[in-house]
């Protein structure tokens, strides 16, 4: 069990990482010249994205997170 939780927060930490390296990456190309709409869209953007990954562990059953 212990090994299980290991994997899956090594898992929800990459993806955190990929994601949050596309976002920042994407910001500084294509809005670079507006700071207003950097920070709406990645807050947007963050938002979605949590709210993907939380959905789809949870429906996956993977509860990890809550305490037991």
């Amino acid at each position: 069990m212990t090994a299980e939780t290991a994997i899956h927060f090594t898992i929800f930490v990459f993806i955190l990482i990929g994601l949050s390296s596309l976002s920042a990456w994407a910001s500084y190309t294509y809005l670079h010249d507006n700071l207003i709409l950097e920070i709406a869209g990645m807050a947007l953007s963050w938002g979605t994205i949590l709210l993907v990954l939380y959905l789809g562990f949870s429906r996956a059953g993977w509860d990890w997170w809550r305490p037991k």
